[in-house]
């Protein structure tokens, strides 16, 4: 079962500059849209020794919305698409897409990150 999501100091600068671009209040909508668009695409992030340090946690429950299930079966099913992420952890994996996530979304122009 999944309680916390762990993030890096560098997600949690990302995050600080997505919700001043994006003017949305939450860090967890935020991590949401960031993973859903890794999930988009048909790779497995790559695997990172995250420094946790000066990061920050969030709740799995207000990440999801409380949609947990959703959230876990996404990665579930891009998992047994790609063949991918055996003997990794799901909590690991969704670490892995929301860092990968927010990546992209920084990469993104202002007028683009949620198209």
């Amino acid at each position: 079962m999944i309680d916390r999501i762990r993030l890096t100091a560098a997600a949690k600068n990302q995050l600080s500059t997505l919700k001043r671009r994006t003017g949305i209040e939450h860090y967890n909508s935020i991590c949401r849209h960031a993973l859903c668009l890794s999930l988009r695409h048909s790779s497995m992030p790559p695997n990172e020794n995250f420094n946790f340090a000066g990061g920050l946690e969030i709740d799995w429950r207000t990440l999801t919305g409380g949609n947990e299930d959703l959230y876990v079966n996404l990665v579930l099913s891009s998992l047994l698409c790609s063949g991918d992420g055996e003997g990794i952890e799901v909590k690991d994996i969704l670490v892995r897409h929301i860092h990968r996530g927010l990546s992209l979304m920084m990469s993104q122009d202002n007028g683009s990150i949620f198209s």
